[in-house]
C-alpha cells in the first residue's frame, strides 16, 4: 500500500507497552466497575470507529454505569498513563468518539428520563436517546431544543459534549443557551452539580484556585473589544470549532463560564452525568413542502429573507433544508420525490420548508405567508401540505443523505462529511462558492445539503485511501475549505458536528492566534495532565486531520455500502453485549483485509475464532438493523451466509438427519417438555431449572436450557367434525349442512410445540385459540394432515442450511398449495417469523400472518365479551418486518381498556432457539423490559411462541398468543 510521508491510512494495532497497560487498566477496573472489559483484539477492534472517517484501536474497553465508575476509570488509566475517551452512541461525524487508550462506553446506567411539572423542563442521562425524550414530551406539545438528523441513536452524552444542533434547532436552542442545570465530573474525581446549591458553594471552595483562573480568563477577553467582536461574530451562527469561548463574554461567574465551557467540549475536559433542559414548543400544526427552484441564488435569497435575520422562530417558517440538485438526483426513485420531478431542471434545487403553529387557522396564514415569500424570488413549485406521511417521507429522505449517499459511492471508498456555515446574508454566494471548490478539487460527486436558516450547509464526498495521492487531495482540499470558509466567509468550519480530529489542525486558523491561546489555557486548567481525549479540538500536529483514515475493503457485497454510521445499533439485541451490526460489518472487514494482505497471521486467526460467538453465536439474524439503516443493509442476512459457509460436513449430515427427522424430533421435544412441567409439580421449578442448567454446563451449553416460562404444547389441533368426511362420520356421503367459508389454517411448529401459561384468565394454547376463533367467526378449518415435523424451513435458513430450509418449506408448499387448491383459499399461520419466511420463499398459496387475519376478517365476525384492563405488547421483529404493528395493537386494543407496547425491546432474543442454547441474549435484550410493564396489567402478547415464553419469564407477567386474548376476549 502507497503512504506519502506525514499520512497514515491503516490504523496500527496498539503497541505492546501500550496493550500490556490497557491490560493492567483492565485488572485495576475488575473489581471497581460492574459493566463490561474488553482487552481482547475482536472486541477492542470492534470498538475503533465512529461515524468519522476515522479509526483507532483502544487498549481497552470499559462500559461505566455511575460516577463512581468515572472515577475509577479516572484512577486507573491515569496510573497505567493511557488517556480517557468517554463515548455515548458514537455517532460522531468529527472523530471524537474514539481512542488508542481507554474507551469509556456509556452503559444502562446513565438512562435517567424526569420530566419536571408542566413539561418546562426535563432531566435526563447522558444515555438517553434524543428521539425516546422527544417522544416523552410530545403528549404535552414540547421538545427538547437540540434535533440532530441521527437523533433515533444519537445520546444526550453526545449531544451536550458537541453542542450539536439539527435542522429546526438553529442557534438559539442548541444545548448551551437550552441548558437550564449540568451535572460533572471533573479529572479529580470531582462532581458539581450547577443546580444544586451546596455543591456549587462545596465547589466554590474545594476549587477557588480553578475558578479564579477561569475569571481572569474572563477578565482578559472583556478587556479586548476586538476579541468581544470576534467571539459574538462567531457565535451568530452556529459554530462548534474550539470550546465555547461565547462563555467568557456571556457570563461573569466562573461557575456559570465553567458549565457552558463544558457544552461543546467534546469530553476534553469532563465528563457529563446529567442535564436538565429548558422544552421548548412542539407545535401540533404543520405544514410541509419541498420546493424546488430554478437556480441555486435564488434558493439562497429566498432563504436570506425567511431567516428572520438569523432569529429562530417558533411559528412560521421553523426549518429549511437547502437541497442542491445533485443530492435530488441520489434520491429521484423514492415515491415521495415522484410529485416534485417535473419541476427539476439540470440544475434546479430544492428547499423542504415546515411551517408550524400553534392551532389551524395561524397555520393558514403562516403558509400564505411563506408562499407569497416563496413566489417573488422564484419558487417554481409550491406544494404546502399538512398530510403526515408526506411530511414524514421528505424529511427522512433529508435525513437519510448521509447514508444513501454512502450508499451509492463507489464501492471501498471512505464516506467523509463536512459540516460548514456562512453568516445567512451571504448564504447565496456561500453555496456557490462551495460548489466550485469542490469540483476544483475533484470531488465531483460530492453533494450539498443543510440547515440553510442557521447558514450551515453539509457536504458528502468519498475517497478510497488505500489509493496512491487521496490522502495528499484531501489535505490539499481541507486547507482550501479553511481558506474559504474561515477567512473569506469568517465562517464555521464545523457548524454543528463539533471540532474533534478533523478540523483541529484548523482552530488557530478560525479563531486567530490569541483567541487559540485562551482555547489552550482552558484546557491546562480543567485537565492538566492531558489525561482526556487528547487531539481532539486541540492537536499541535498539522496533519491530524489525515492520520488514522478509515478504510473501507470490500467483504461482503451485502453490506459492503454501509458507511458505520450506527443508526442500526439501537435495533440490535446484542448491542452492548457482543457486537453491534455496524461491529460486525466492521471486524468483517478487518478480517477480509487481513486475509488479502496476509498479516499477522496469528492475529487473524484469533479473530475468526472470536467472531463465531460475538459474531454469529449472538446475532439474533433478526434484521430489525435494516428497518434502521436508511439503505436496507441486511447484516443478518450476511451472519446467516457467514453461517452457512462455515458448517461443514457434519454439520450438513446433521441437518438433513434432523430435516428428515423433523416430526421424531418434534414429539421429543413436548415429551421432554412435558416431563419438565410434571418435574415442577413434584419439584420446585427453580431446582428443576438448576439441574438443567448443570447439565448445560457438563455438555459445553449443547443441551437446550428449561426455564419455568415453557410448557408443553398439545400437538396437532383438532377442528371441529365437519360431517363431510366418510371416514370419521361413518355415512357413505356428505352430510348436508349450510355452507360455510373454508381456510387453510398451518399451527407453525412453535405454536404446536409450546403450550400456554397458567393464568387466571385459562387462555387457550395458540393454535386451539385459532381453531375456535376461525370457527366462531364462521369459517371451516382445514388442517394439514400428519402436521406434526411440518416446518416451513426458516429455523434451517437461520441456521446456515439453506438447501435444507428449501427442501423442507417446499414441501410445506406443496401441501399447502393442494389444501388451498392452488391458492384459490385463504391460508393463515399463526407465528410472525413462519409468515416472513413463506412470504420470501412463497408457494403457490399466499400465506396471512394471524395479526392482519384476525383483524381484517375473524374480528368483524365477533363480538368482544369481555376486556382486560391492560396488555402489554410486544412487536417481535418479523412483525415489525412484516409492518404488522398497527393490527397487533388494533387487536389487542379491542380486548383491553389499555395497551402498554414494549419501548425499552425491539427484538427479545429468543431467536427461534436461541432462548434454548444462547439464553444470556435474551436476558440481555430484555433486560429493562419490566419497566415498561404497569403494576396493574397482568398479560402480555406476542404473536411468536418462543418469544412469549422468554417475555413470560423476564416481563415478570405471563405473555400469550394473540388468537389466545382474542379468543379469551369473545367467549
Amino acid at each position: 500500500m502507497y503512504l506519502a510521508p506525514n499520512y497514515s491510512t491503516q490504523p496500527q494495532a496498539p503497541t505492546p507497552e501500550r496493550l500490556a497497560a490497557g491490560e493492567r487498566v483492565a485488572q485495576r477496573l475488575k473489581t471497581e466497575v460492574r459493566g463490561n472489559i474488553f482487552t481482547d483484539p475482536l472486541m477492542t477492534y470492534a470498538w475503533s470507529g465512529d461515524a468519522s472517517s476515522y479509526r483507532l484501536i483502544p487498549a481497552v474497553v470499559v462500559f461505566v454505569n455511575s460516577e463512581d465508575d468515572v472515577r475509577a476509570v479516572y484512577k486507573a488509566a491515569r496510573a497505567e498513563g493511557l488517556p480517557v475517551t468517554f463515548r455515548a452512541a458514537g455517532t460522531s461525524l468529527s472523530g471524537q468518539a474514539i481512542t488508542d487508550g481507554v474507551l469509556a462506553v456509556l452503559g444502562d446506567g446513565w438512562r435517567k428520563l424526569s420530566i419536571h411539572p408542566g413539561a418546562e423542563k426535563i432531566t435526563l442521562g447522558p444515555a438517553v436517546i434524543v428521539a425516546e425524550a422527544n417522544k416523552a414530551l410530545k403528549p404535552y406539545n414540547k421538545k427538547i431544543g437540540p434535533d440532530p438528523a441521527s437523533q433515533a441513536t444519537a445520546k444526550i452524552g453526545g449531544v451536550v459534549s458537541n453542542n450539536s444542533s439539527g435542522m429546526c434547532c438553529g442557534v438559539a436552542q442548541n444545548t448551551y443557551y437550552t441548558m437550564d442545570r449540568l451535572r460533572i465530573v471533573l479529572t479529580d474525581g470531582t462532581m458539581l452539580d450547577s443546580g444544586d446549591a451546596e455543591s456549587c458553594a462545596a465547589f466554590r471552595t474545594t476549587h477557588a484556585s480553578m475558578l479564579e483562573k477561569i475569571h481572569q480568563l474572563h477578565h482578559v477577553v472583556m478587556e479586548d473589544p476586538k476579541l468581544v467582536a470576534l467571539i459574538r461574530e462567531k457565535y451568530r451562527i452556529k459554530n462548534t470549532v474550539g470550546y465555547s469561548l461565547n462563555a467568557l463574554v456571556d457570563y461573569h461567574d466562573p461557575l456559570d463560564i465553567l458549565i457552558h465551557l463544558m457544552v461543546g467540549s467534546e469530553g476534553t475536559l469532563g465528563f457529563v452525568s446529567e442535564v436538565t433542559y429548558n422544552t421548548v414548543p412542539e407545535h401540533p400544526y404543520k405544514s410541509t413542502g419541498m420546493i424546488p427552484f430554478p437556480d441555486a441564488q435564488s434558493a439562497g435569497r429566498a432563504i436570506i429573507e425567511m431567516a428572520n435575520g438569523g432569529v429562530q422562530l417558533t411559528v412560521g417558517v421553523n426549518a429549511a433544508e437547502y437541497i442542491e440538485r445533485r443530492a435530488l438526483a441520489t434520491v429521484e426513485h423514492v415515491p415521495a420525490m415522484a410529485s416534485i420531478l417535473p419541476w427539476l431542471t439540470e440544475h434546479s434545487p430544492a428547499v423542504l420548508i415546515d411551517v408550524t403553529a400553534p392551532d389551524e387557522a395561524t397555520l393558514i396564514a403562516e403558509v400564505q405567508k411563506t408562499e407569497e415569500l416563496l413566489a417573488r424570488h422564484g419558487a417554481t413549485h409550491l406544494n404546502f401540505s399538512t398530510d403526515e406521511h408526506l411530511s414524514h417521507a421528505f424529511w427522512d429522505i433529508r435525513k437519510g443523505f448521509f447514508t444513501t449517499a454512502g450508499a451509492t459511492r463507489p464501492q471501498g471508498t471512505t464516506l467523509m462529511t463536512e459540516d460548514i456555515a456562512a453568516p445567512i446574508e451571504k448564504l447565496a454566494d456561500f453555496v456557490t462558492d462551495v460548489r466550485a471548490m469542490l469540483d476544483e478539487h475533484g470531488y465531483e460527486d460530492a453533494i450539498i445539503f443543510g440547515h440553510a436558516l442557521a447558514g450551515n450547509l453539509h457536504f458528502l464526498m468519498g475517497d478510497d485511501f488505500a489509493k496512491p495521492g487521496a490522502a495528499e487531495k484531501f489535505d490539499l482540499f481541507n486547507q482550501a475549505l479553511s481558506d474559504l470558509v474561515s477567512v473569506r466567509y469568517n465562517g464555521s468550519l464545523k457548524a454543528e458536528h463539533g471540532t474533534g480530529r478533523a478540523i483541529a489542525p484548523f482552530v488557530e486558523i478560525a479563531w486567530g492566534k490569541k483567541a487559540y491561546g485562551l482555547m489552550e489555557e482552558i484546557k491546562a486548567i480543567f485537565d492538566p495532565e492531558t489525561i482526556l481525549n487528547p487531539g481532539v479540538i486541540l492537536n499541535a500536529d498539522p496533519k491530524a486531520h489525515v492520520r488514522h483514515l478509515k478504510l473501507m475493503p470490500q467483504a461482503d457485497g451485502l453490506v459492503d455500502m454501509c458507511i458505520e454510521c450506527g443508526f442500526c445499533e439501537p435495533a440490535c439485541p446484542s448491542h452492548h453485549m457482543t457486537l453491534t451490526p455496524r461491529q460486525r460489518i466492521a471486524v468483517t472487514r478487518e478480517r477480509a483485509r487481513m486475509r488479502a494482505s496476509g498479516e499477522d497471521p496469528a492475529r487473524l486467526e484469533k479473530f475468526e475464532a472470536d467472531f463465531q460467538y460475538a459474531g454469529l453465536d449472538t446475532c439474533a439474524a433478526c434484521n430489525l438493523c435494516a428497518l434502521r439503516c436508511p439503505v436496507g443493509i441486511e447484516t443478518g442476512t450476511m451472519v446467516m451466509g457467514e453461517r452457512a459457509r462455515r458448517r461443514g460436513d457434519t454439520g450438513h449430515s446433521i441437518a438433513k438427519l434432523v430435516a428428515g427427522n423433523l416430526a421424531t424430533i418434534e414429539t421429543g421435544m413436548r415429551i421432554g417438555l412435558a416431563v419438565a412441567d410434571g418435574a415442577r409439580t413434584i419439584i420446585p421449578g427453580g431446582a428443576v431449572e438448576a439441574l438443567t442448567d448443570t447439565a448445560r454446563k457438563l455438555t459445553g451449553n449443547r443441551i437446550p436450557r428449561v426455564s419455568r416460562a415453557l410448557h408443553h404444547g398439545t400437538g396437532t389441533p383438532k377442528a371441529r367434525d365437519n360431517r363431510q368426511d366418510p371416514r370419521t362420520t361413518g355415512f357413505p356421503v356428505p352430510i348436508t349442512q349450510p355452507a360455510r367459508e373454508k381456510i387453510v389454517y398451518f399451527p407453525a411448529c412453535p405454536s404446536r410445540m409450546f403450550g400456554a401459561p397458567k393464568t387466571d384468565e385459562v387462555f387457550l394454547s395458540t393454535q386451539d385459540a385459532m381453531v375456535v376463533l376461525l370457527e366462531r367467526a364462521g369459517y371451516e378449518v382445514i388442517i394439514p394432515e400428519k402436521l406434526t415435523g411440518q416446518c416451513c424451513g426458516q429455523p434451517f435458513q437461520s441456521k446456515g442450511f439453506p438447501e435444507e430450509a428449501k427442501r423442507v418449506g417446499g414441501a410445506l408448499n406443496d401441501e399447502l398449495s393442494r389444501l388451498s387448491h392452488g391458492g384459490a383459499l385463504n391460508v393463515v399461520t399463526d407465528a410472525s417469523t413462519c409468515a416472513k419466511h413463506l412470504k420470501e420463499f412463497p408457494g403457490e398459496a399466499a400465506v396471512a400472518d394471524s395479526a392482519q387475519y384476525l383483524l381484517s376478517h375473524v374480528l368483524p365476525r365477533l363480538t368482544i365479551t369481555q376486556r382486560l384492563p391492560v396488555v402489554a405488547v410486544h412487536h417481535n421483529c418479523s412483525a415489525q418486518r412484516l409492518a404488522e404493528q398497527p393490527a397487533t395493537e388494533a387487536v389487542a386494543q379491542a380486548c383491553s381498556e389499555k395497551l402498554a407496547v414494549l419501548s425499552s425491546i425491539t427484538c427479545c432474543g429468543y431467536a427461534g432457539d436461541k432462548g434454548l442454547f444462547i439464553p444470556e441474549l435474551n436476558e440481555h435484550a430484555t433486560r429493562r423490559v419490566k419497566n415498561d410493564v404497569p403494576a396493574n396489567c397482568t398479560v402480555g402478547v406476542s404473536t411468536v411462541s418462543t418469544c412469549a415464553s422468554g417475555l413470560s419469564e423476564r416481563a415478570g407477567v405471563p405473555f400469550v398468543g394473540l388468537a389466545s386474548l382474542l379468543e379469551w376476549a369473545t367467549r
